[in-house]
């Protein structure tokens, strides 16, 4: 399992964010980190309007 990937489950949306954003840079092509990146944009929109 790769580290976004542990600090997303865990809830660290933030630093799970920037490892997927170094992954990113890395793999400009992946889609899996482009998804995942996506997944997170929708749970912190779904958490800001929650909140």
């Amino acid at each position: 399992m790769n580290m976004g990937g542990i600090q997303h489950i865990k809830g660290d949306y933030a630093a799970a964010r920037m490892y997927y954003q170094r992954a990113l840079l890395l793999s400009p092509g992946s889609k899996l980190l482009k998804e995942n990146l996506a997944k997170l944009d929708r749970l912190e929109r779904k958490l800001t309007v929650g909140a």
